[in-house]
């Protein structure tokens, strides 16, 4: 099964990467505040939040579960320094970043 995950991961994360011009995101139901990312990122465009009470409230159940297990700790992608070159998305192994299309106005 765990086989299985993995593929379906790494077909999804070739996906995502292949997205030209596109934006990364941080799912802050998924991101566990471990910090892979913003060591890994070369132009320092991930940083650390700490979540505060009312924050966490605002997640959906699974993100208030593991703010209880792993911590308030959650990544922010600064949109600013970010050249979506996926270092980040391939180090992330809660695969929390996902890189999407722009959106046109």
């Amino acid at each position: 099964m765990k086989k299985l995950k993995q593929r379906i991961i790494d077909k999804k994360l070739k996906e995502e990467l292949s997205i030209k011009n596109g934006i990364v995101t941080i799912d802050e139901i998924s991101c566990d505040g471990c910090g892979d990312c913003v060591e890994k990122c070369p132009f320092d465009a991930i940083s650390i939040k700490t979540f505060n009470d009312k924050e966490v409230k605002t997640l959906p159940f699974k993100g208030r579960l593991k703010v209880m297990i792993k911590g308030n700790n959650k990544a922010i992608i600064h949109q600013d320094l970010c050249t979506a070159c996926g270092i980040c998305m391939k180090n992330c192994h809660e695969f929390a970043i996902h890189k999407v299309k722009r959106k046109t106005a």
